[in-house]
């Protein structure tokens, strides 16, 4: 191999071998949750749309060994498509369900002006506050995980991850498990101030020094805002290893690089240098694999090629093999098709690379039915709002 070559497939060697290597690293420490504590917890979520995975989220927490207090749904308003649905699947709940109606957001997310109208319920009877998303599908043990380490004082945040679980034959669905499980695997650095608003538990100690409500009214990303925030202030934060809450993959290609140019759009808004990271990474990853394709007629391109290839298949069994261990564990013709498109990780690093470089121009984000011009961190306008029919 020229010296120039080598230097240039070098990088991508590497990262894949830590990416690997955090694979490992993870699976070695994973213990699931053992020690329970009883508290009073209320959940707070913000819906929005068609709320199509409400009612099975509602089993979910009806089924959780530490029981909320109660739940609040926060809606942006009536006409909203999920009041109806939140509203009759309230009625029948096993457990206590307030539906909560927000105001408009004019300068942050809506799911943002949602969560403040959630917590402005919040009174001295609440232990725990949990900020979560309508799309998880949480174990028994989840909340339980989550407040444990507030209720017994050890901490004043507790965050996980989600964990994409493939629900529909889509090779959007497929993509999303293929790209987001690595990243879950990945460590979480106090440097870049992570958290997840899916699952995100605060003791109220934590919700008044951030002042939760009042930053969340300027921002259009929850998480990294009180991720932020929490640094800022020295507040202690968990992210729980087990805490990776399985999360149902169904939607379309198109829809898979919408939602995943947004989620760019946002880190690159909040969390620029995460954003370089990711983008110097998939391109060191582009750069090797194009070296490699240009020279293949050489047996060292091949042999690159191979294990480079061999680094993807062997991160596919090390994610199966945390599924399982959590519980999550995969149907064999999923696991089959994943190990299928690690063999074509060229392909999936492009289109990886994709979401990436379409996420540059963080200027204008859409998410649901509005439009948000974003001029910087805390600087947030509604560019349009879509009315519901």
């Amino acid at each position: 191999m020229p010296l120039t070559l080598f230097f240039l497939c070098t990088p991508a060697f590497l990262v894949a071998a830590a990416g690997l290597l955090a694979g490992l690293t993870f699976l070695s420490s994973l213990r699931l949750p053992r020690v329970q504590r009883s508290g009073t917890v209320t959940l707070i979520l913000p819906l929005t749309g068609e709320a199509e995975g409400l009612d099975a989220l509602l089993r979910a927490i009806e089924t959780q060994t530490l029981q909320p207090r109660r739940l609040l749904i926060c809606l942006e308003g009536t006409k909203d498509p999920a009041y109806i649905r939140a509203t009759q699947l309230a009625s029948a709940a096993r457990v206590p369900v307030e539906v909560v109606i927000a105001a408009e957001a004019t300068r942050c997310a809506q799911k943002c002006s949602n969560q403040i109208a959630g917590l402005e319920r919040i009174d001295a009877g609440d232990e725990v506050v949990v900020l979560l998303d309508a799309d998880i599908r949480p174990p028994s043990w989840w909340l339980s995980a989550l407040a444990t380490p507030i209720l017994d004082g050890s901490t004043d945040i507790v965050t996980g991850y989600r964990w994409p679980m493939v629900r529909a034959r889509r090779l959007g669905a497929h993509l999303v498990a293929a790209l987001d499980r690595g990243i879950a695997l990945l460590p979480r650095p106090g440097a870049f101030q992570l958290t997840w608003g899916g699952s995100l538990a605060l003791s109220p100690r934590a919700l008044k020094k951030i002042g939760a409500a009042r930053v969340l009214a300027g921002t259009l990303s929850d998480d990294c805002t009180i991720g932020a925030q929490a640094a800022a202030l020295g507040l202690r934060v968990l992210t729980r290893r087990a805490l990776l809450v399985p999360t149902p993959a169904t939607g379309g290609l198109a829809a898979v690089w919408r939602f995943g140019r947004r989620q760019y759009q946002i880190i690159r808004v909040y969390r620029p240098r995460l954003w370089w990271l990711a983008f110097l990474a998939l391109s060191v990853r582009l750069a090797a694999w194009a070296c490699l394709v240009a020279n293949f007629d050489q047996w060292w391109a091949r042999l690159a090629a191979g294990a480079l290839l061999g680094f993807a298949l062997a991160a596919v069994f090390v994610q199966a093999l945390v599924g399982r261990r959590l519980g999550f564990a995969d149907p064999l013709a999923v696991t089959l098709i994943q190990g299928v498109l690690a063999l074509f990780k060229p392909l999936l690093d492009i289109f990886h690379w994709s979401l990436v470089l379409g996420s540059w121009d963080a200027r204008i984000i859409r998410w649901g039915h509005l439009s948000y011009r974003v001029s910087g961190p805390g600087q947030i306008a509604i560019e349009s709002r879509s009315r519901w029919i």
